[in-house]
């Protein structure tokens, strides 16, 4: 009976020993964090071409005292049809396998071929049916994902709404909303995904203080956005 208790405790230390090297180990490595999406993602707006996610990429290795290796695939211009092709590569898919956490920020570009970048008026029936065009194409690219990758958190930020100017912007602001209300049901059908809204980080502020262009934040409103995602990411981190 001595003999068990011994060799029991034995066990035990020896398991400790080896998870807390595993712990250790997986924690010298670092965070991998991958980007796809358009120019936003990009960083145009930026002088310093950085945009949002290189300063989500300084506070988790602040704050998680970690190093952070950022791999973005964004490119202006890219719509989800473009992403989709985007995951056909094989140097993008093995980046997405070693992923921590997936940042997704896409929809701009969908949105405004739908409309035929004519804002007022809306053409109803085309940006609807564009709609159904963007959801699909976004269920396919988060199973595209989870296909590589079915455990890291995806973040997938939602549309804001630039176009201010327009005497019809409460519409614009509407059919906004209804867009970013399809990419939350389908967030919704994948573990781990969440939506993170962006729609109400421009709502009632200046825009001359926080885009660079007609469409596009400066580092102003580039802070606002990594503000809010890194938020989501570090909420996400402390609850695992």
């Amino acid at each position: 009976m001595k003999n068990f208790i011994f060799f029991l405790c034995i066990s035990v230390i020896l398991f400790a020993s080896y998870t807390g090297i595993r712990s250790s180990s997986a924690s010298t490595k670092g965070i991998n964090l991958v980007a796809l999406g358009d120019s936003i993602t990009h960083g145009v707006g930026d002088p310093a071409k950085k945009g949002y996610i290189e300063d989500v990429k300084v506070k988790l290795e602040d704050l998680q005292n970690t190093p952070v290796k950022l791999s973005n695939f964004a490119i202006p211009r890219y719509s989800t049809d473009k992403v989709l092709e985007q995951l056909q590569d094989k140097k993008i898919t093995a980046q997405i396998k070693q992923a921590n956490y997936i940042i997704l920020f896409i929809g701009t570009n969908d949105f405004r071929k739908s409309a035929d970048y004519q804002f007022n008026p809306l053409d109803v029936k085309k940006i609807n049916e564009g709609k159904v065009t963007f959801t699909t194409n976004l269920n396919k690219i988060l199973e595209n994902i989870r296909r590589g990758n079915p455990w890291a958190p995806i973040f997938i930020l939602g549309l804001y709404q630039p176009y201010v100017e327009y005497s019809n912007h409460k519409e614009i602001l509407s059919t906004i909303t209804d867009w970013n209300n399809g990419i939350i049901e389908v967030a919704g059908n994948f573990q781990r995904t969440s939506f993170v809204p962006t729609l109400d980080l421009f709502q009632d502020k200046p825009k001359g203080t926080y885009f660079s262009d007609s469409l596009h934040p400066n580092p102003a409103g580039y802070k606002l956005i990594a503000n809010r995602l890194s938020e989501k990411v570090l909420n996400e981190i402390s609850s695992n």
